[in-house]
C-alpha cells in the first residue's frame, strides 16, 4: 500500500467466542494487513464502552475498486458462514456477521492495530508477546514465546489455545515426544519445546501455515546470540558494510578492499544483490533481520577480491550457494582458490548445493545454526551432512492425522467440536500407553459432541478445563 493510498475498514457483528476463526479467515482470504478485537474505554478505573462483539478488519485495496472489494467481503463472509453452520455452529454461536464497508483516509494504521495487542501472561510461567515487543521475564522459569499475531491462527489469545497450554504444562512429561494436529501458527509446538519435550511434530491442513510455523519455532527455539556491534576497526575495515553480489571476483579490487569502494564496484554488487537467485531469495527469509540465532547476515558481501553469498561480520561465517556448474572442473579449481583465501582470513564457509536449499530448507537452517551455536567453532568449510534432519527438535508438514504412522507420548488438537468428534479415532492410534491427548476447541454448548466421541473409543478423561464459554479435555487410553 502506497503512503498516500487509502484503506477500508470492515467492521463485524460476531459472537467474540468466534473472534479468532473469522480473523484467520479474513486474513487467508483477503488483502488483509490488520484486525482489532474488542476495544474497552475506562474512565476512574471503570469500563465505560466495550466494542466486544465487533471485529474490526483493516483492509488494503489491492487493485480493486471499492465496489469491487465490498462485494468480495460480502460473498466471503456469506460462504464462509454456510460453511461454519454446516460443521454444527448455530446462528448464535456464530452471532450476525451483519457488516460496515467504509473507506479511510491513510494513516499509520498498521502502527495503531499493534497497538492493540499486548503481553499475555497464560499462566505463572507462560508468557506469549508480540514480536514488536520488548519484554523482560519476571520470573527464572518463565516461558516466553515471541510471536507476530495474526499470521496464522494461534496467537495466545484465545482461550482455546490457553487451555492447551496449561495442559502442556501440567500434563506434558519431560522428554516427550508431541504431536501437535492442526498446528497453525505453531505456538504450541514451540511451547511444548520450551516446557522440555524432545521432539514435536506438528500437521496442518492449511498449507500456507507450515512456512509460518517454521518461522516462529526457528524464532523461539533458536540459541539466542548477542547482535554483532559494528564499531571496531578491525569489522570496519575487513568486513565494510556493503550488500550485493554472488560469488564474482571483481577485477581490480585489490588494494581498496580495506580502503574503500570504487563508485562502479558499489553499483555492481547492488546490481547482483537486486538479481538474486531463487535460492538465495529462500534463504534470506531466515536470515533477514537477525532472526536466525540473532546473528546479523549480510546478502552478497565484498570479501578481498570476493563478492560471497551470505556473511555474518562479527561471527565469522560466510554461506556459499552453489549450482551445477561448480561441479565442472573449472568451477572446482575457482572454488578450491576462493576457499582457501576466506580460511586465511579466519571465516568459517558453509557450502549448499541450491537443491539443498529448494528441497531441504529445514535442513540447512538447521545445520546454520549448529554451526552458529556451536563454541568449537573453527576456520573451515561446512557441508550439509546427508540426511541431516532438524535440529531444532521440530518437524511442521501438510498432513492430517489418520496419514502419520507414529506414536506420540503427548498429543494436542486444537480444533472445532465436530472435526474433533470426526478424528478422534485417529487421534487415538497416535498415543503411546500411557499418554496424554488434550482436546480443545470445544463451545461449552458442544461438548456432548467431544464426550460421545471420547466414550465411544474408550478414553478416560483426566481432566475438564473451562475458560469463558469454552471447554477443554486432556485424556488418556
Amino acid at each position: 500500500m502506497s503512503e498516500n493510498s487509502s484503506y477500508f475498514e470492515v467492521q463485524i457483528k460476531i459472537n467474540p467466542d468466534i473472534e479468532d476463526i473469522l480473523s484467520d479467515i479474513c486474513f487467508e482470504n483477503l488483502p488483509c494487513e490488520g484486525v482489532v478485537l474488542a476495544e474497552e474505554t475506562y474512565k476512574d478505573l471503570e469500563m465505560i464502552a466495550t466494542t466486544e462483539g465487533t471485529l474490526r478488519v483493516f483492509l488494503t485495496g489491492d487493485g480493486l475498486e471499492p465496489d469491487a472489494l465490498k462485494l468480495q467481503v460480502e460473498t466471503l463472509l456469506t460462504e464462509q458462514r454456510e460453511l461454519l453452520k454446516s460443521r454444527g455452529l448455530s446462528e448464535e454461536e456464530l452471532g450476525s456477521w451483519a457488516f460496515t464497508f467504509d473507506e479511510k483516509a491513510n494513516e499509520d494504521w498498521s502502527r495503531k492495530w499493534k497497538e492493540k495487542w499486548d503481553v499475555t501472561h497464560v499462566t505463572d510461567r507462560i508468557t506469549v508477546v508480540p514480536d514488536w515487543l520488548e519484554y523482560s521475564p519476571h520470573r527464572e522459569d518463565e516461558v516466553i514465546i515471541r510471536l507476530e499475531p495474526g499470521c496464522a491462527f494461534g496467537t495466545g489469545t484465545h482461550a482455546t489455545t490457553q487451555l492447551c497450554m496449561k495442559a502442556i504444562e501440567k500434563y506434558m512429561p519431560q522428554h516427550a515426544e508431541v504431536a501437535d494436529i492442526g498446528t497453525g501458527s505453531g505456538i504450541l509446538a514451540v511451547c511444548a519445546k520450551k516446557f522440555g519435550a524432545d521432539y514435536v511434530y506438528g500437521c496442518d491442513i492449511d498449507d500456507t501455515v507450515i512456512d509460518v510455523a517454521k518461522e516462529n519455532a526457528v524464532k523461539n527455539l533458536a540459541k539466542e546470540c548477542p547482535p554483532p556491534e559494528e564499531g571496531s576497526q578491525n569489522f570496519a575495515m575487513e568486513n565494510p558494510p556493503l550488500e550485493g553480489g554472488s560469488k564474482s571476483m571483481i577485477s581490480g579490487w585489490g588494494n581498496f578492499a580495506q580502503r574503500g569502494y570504487e563508485q562502479k564496484n558499489i553499483q555492481l554488487a547492488k546490481n547482483l544483490r537486486n538479481n538474486a537467485t531463487k535460492s538465495e531469495q529462500i534463504l534470506w527469509k531466515y536470515l533477514r533481520k537477525s532472526q536466525l540465532g540473532g546473528v546479523k547476515f549480510r546478502r552478497q558481501q565484498p570479501v578481498g577480491n570476493y563478492i560471497v553469498d551470505f556473511m555474518a561480520s562479527q561471527e565469522k561465517i560466510i554461506i556459499e550457494l552453489d549450482g551445477g556448474q561448480h561441479n565442472s572442473e573449472k568451477g572446482i579449481v575457482s572454488d578450491k582458490e576462493r576457499d582457501d583465501f576466506l580460511l586465511s582470513r579466519g571465516f568459517s564457509v558453509l557450502r549448499f548445493w541450491n537443491s539443498e536449499i529448494n528441497d531441504n530448507i529445514d535442513g540447512v537452517v538447521s545445520y546454520i545454526l549448529s554451526v552458529i551455536n556451536d563454541p568449537t567453532r573453527k576456520s573451515k568449510i561446512f557441508t550439509l551432512p546427508q540426511g541431516e534432519g532438524s535440529e531444532l527438535g521440530v518437524d511442521f508438514e501438510l498432513n492430517t492425522a489418520d496419514k502419520i504412522n507414529r506414536k506420540f507420548d503427548f498429543v494436542m488438537a486444537n480444533i472445532l467440536h465436530n472435526v474433533l468428534a470426526e478424528i478422534m479415532g485417529d487421534l487415538k492410534n497416535l498415543l503411546k500407553d500411557d499418554a496424554y491427548l488434550s482436546l480443545s476447541g470445544i463451545l461449552e454448548e458442544k461438548k456432548p459432541v467431544v464426550l460421545n466421541a471420547i466414550n465411544h473409543y474408550g478414553l478416560k478423561i483426566v481432566e475438564e478445563l473451562h475458560q469463558n464459554q469454552w471447554v477443554s479435555f486432556v485424556v488418556r487410553k
